[in-house]
């Protein structure tokens, strides 16, 4: 939906949550846990690369595309702790702010998160706080890993859902939660189309 906004506007896109799922990656990959104090050694060199533009997000690591292998399930449970941890978060602020303001004026930027209207564009001119049920959000997300050639179950993916939404509810640093400023939306009974026809109505107001 996300990104059919930021294309429909002409707009840059940019999820905040592929870069943490590719920190985690990085982590499993090099069999790194996400307490270890070697976190800001490991992130130092830590070959990640990011783009954003009109027709995607796509994240390198190691100089290798790796955008297609960031949703299994071990790799979405690791990025919800890895979040928990100030070097990460700093990490990825440094990268999420290099593009607000590299793209925020011209031509804008569409940027989905769980702390982008809280912690990394507090001033954005708008912010939309979208919700829907777990079990909604695991069927979706069963449909975008069965286009990506990832096979799961719907109790995997929904329990996952519902323990990264404690976890990232419950953390000290940048908890997900809805800026005082957003506009909520519930996305239950509404198809992709409709959540964008919805958010671009406002933009277009703006």
């Amino acid at each position: 939906m996300a990104y059919q906004v930021a294309d429909a506007s002409g707009l840059i896109f940019m999820d905040s949550g592929l870069m943490y799922r590719a920190v985690a990656f990085g982590f499993q990959k090099y069999g790194l846990k996400s307490t270890e104090s070697a976190v800001e050694s490991f992130l130092v060199n830590l070959q990640l690369k990011v783009t954003c533009d009109q027709s995607g997000m796509r994240i390198y690591v190691d100089e290798e595309d790796m955008s297609s292998m960031l949703h299994t399930s071990r790799v979405t449970e690791l990025s919800s702790r890895i979040a928990k941890l100030r070097q990460v978060r700093d990490f990825l602020l440094r990268i999420q702010h290099g593009f607000g303001q590299r793209f925020g004026r011209a031509p804008g930027v569409v940027a989905v998160g769980r702390d982008m209207g809280t912690v990394v564009f507090p001033d954005a001119e708008l912010k939309f706080f979208v919700t829907a049920s777990p079990q909604v959000r695991a069927h979706r997300r069963l449909e975008e890993l069965r286009k990506k050639g990832v096979q799961s179950s719907f109790e995997e993916v929904c329990d996952a859902i519902v323990e990264r939404d404690r976890q990232d509810s419950e953390r000290a640093i940048a908890p997900l939660k809805k800026a005082v400023d957003a506009i909520e939306i519930n996305t239950d009974h509404l198809t992709p189309d409709q959540q964008a026809a919805i958010i671009l109505r406002y933009i277009r107001e703006r």
